[in-house]
């Protein structure tokens, strides 16, 4: 198979805790020297309510909600300053109680052609079993799950689909999920942070060699 062409990659951190959303605001960065006082100026706000705050920088966009705190960047030399980001922001809010964390890799391929396209979609989904009670099957959207083995707690979850965004064109998710060993009585950030800081690079390079396995299968 013809090496397919990446047309978007993204990189994303979430993290499920207990947030104050109006917190999390472009000029509390800039204030506390997280960002540029030029990039908070120009950020495009979509929202800023006590339940939700959303914005965009030109290299990074943000959601907060009461439990749930996203950052994603489409620009890969922003992947490690998106990561110091979010740990000089925790490490000013350190007592915030954060329980579960994913690092997670998207990316949408342009396959050569549709008989490739077709043919990986064969490949993870073969069509025999439903010939017979579906007219021309195809895989919709396929997702697998497996046991972490760096000690970890949590799992590691690939989703593959029909890209929505590129034609014939392939999407992956990688979503590397972690948790606090305690999730009942964590207190701070610390123990996230500490993961965060130690397993960004591999949870990376891991998440691309399991798409690239996929691909060559």
């Amino acid at each position: 198979m013809t090496t397919p062409e990446v047309k978007i990659k993204a990189s994303s951190i979430v993290l499920i805790g207990d947030f104050n959303p109006k917190i999390f605001q472009p000029a509390w960065f800039a204030a506390e020297e997280l960002i540029r006082k030029q990039e908070a100026e120009e950020a495009s706000i979509e929202i800023i309510r006590p339940e939700v705050v959303s914005f965009t920088l030109e290299w990074l966009k943000m959601i907060v909600t009461h439990d749930r705190f996203q950052t994603s960047t489409t620009q890969k030399p922003y992947y490690d300053i998106m990561r110091d980001l979010v740990i000089g922001t925790f490490e000013l809010l350190q007592h915030t109680p954060i329980r579960m964390m994913g690092i997670n890799t998207e990316i949408h391929y342009q396959m050569k052609d549709e008989d490739e396209w077709h043919s990986l979609g064969h490949r993870l989904a073969p069509k025999k079993l439903w010939d017979t009670t579906l007219n021309r099957p195809g895989m919709q959207s396929l997702t697998m799950k497996g046991e972490r083995s760096d000690g970890f707690k949590g799992y590691i979850q690939v989703v593959v689909e029909p890209s929505a965004k590129v034609y014939p064109g392939i999407y992956f998710n990688v979503n590397d999920h972690y948790e606090v060993k305690d999730p009942e009585s964590v207190i701070g950030c610390d123990e996230i942070l500490s993961i965060l800081e130690s397993s960004w690079k591999e949870s990376i390079e891991r998440s691309q060699k399991i798409i690239k396995s996929i691909l060559e299968a």
